[in-house]
């Protein structure tokens, strides 16, 4: 993908964003505030000195939040009942797979998380998918690595019939060599944990005041 595409792309995912926010108004009014907006980006692209992707994403930040805008279009029941169940998705997606293992009747705690995660307007289609592949299960699979069985060896001495000793040993458990088992335990928990509060942040920066279109 080349850098002009990837702004184009940012540009239209806020877009995709905006028009799904405005999913409550009239059609009329959905289309002229996507119109408005999209001549707003417009014009704002051919002022800049230099385009690139923070250069656009700042231009996106002053034009305000999807949420915001859809806020003061009139949609505000709607957006507050999607961001009471929102404030729940990074935990659920952080810690649902736990709490799946640990009480099998939530086994589908995860992907609950995951299903209102789509659901929501509150992230872009990147954010979202983000959410879903980073980590699966969450951290589940950092629990199950420190739950592990750590390899145990144990030896005992057998007397042959001829009066020689000879060890015999056998090794329980798993363990993984420093090298590999460190890398993977780390990723496990910072990944999951980093996406939860990513995710979080975007939601957070929905909720402040919103801006004009000026």
């Amino acid at each position: 993908m080349t850098e002009s595409a990837g702004r184009d792309l940012m540009v239209d995912e806020y877009l995709t964003r905006l028009g799904r926010a405005l999913s409550g108004i009239p059609a009329d009014r959905r289309d002229q505030i996507l119109a408005d907006v999209t001549e707003h980006i417009s014009e704002g692209r051919a002022t800049l000195d230099i385009e690139s992707e923070s250069s656009i994403q700042a231009l996106l930040d002053r034009i305000g939040d999807p949420a915001e805008i859809a806020a003061e279009a009139g949609s505000v029941p709607t957006l507050k009942a999607r961001r009471r169940s929102d404030v729940f998705v990074p935990l659920l997606l952080l810690f649902g797979g736990i709490v799946g293992f640990i009480y099998p009747l939530l086994a589908l705690v995860w992907l609950a998380g995951v299903a209102m995660l789509w659901a929501s307007t509150s992230w872009s289609i990147t954010q979202k998918l983000l959410g879903t592949l980073v980590l699966p299960g969450g951290l589940l699979p950092w629990a199950l690595l420190v739950l592990q069985p750590v390899a145990v060896t144990s030896c005992s001495d057998n007397t042959l019939a001829n009066g020689r000793t000879v060890d015999h040993c056998s090794t329980s458990g798993h363990t993984l060599a420093p090298y590999f088992g460190i890398p993977i335990f780390l990723v496990t928990l910072i990944a999951p944990v980093l996406t939860a509060w990513y995710l979080s942040r975007v939601l957070r920066r929905g909720d402040r005041v919103p801006r004009l279109l000026t």
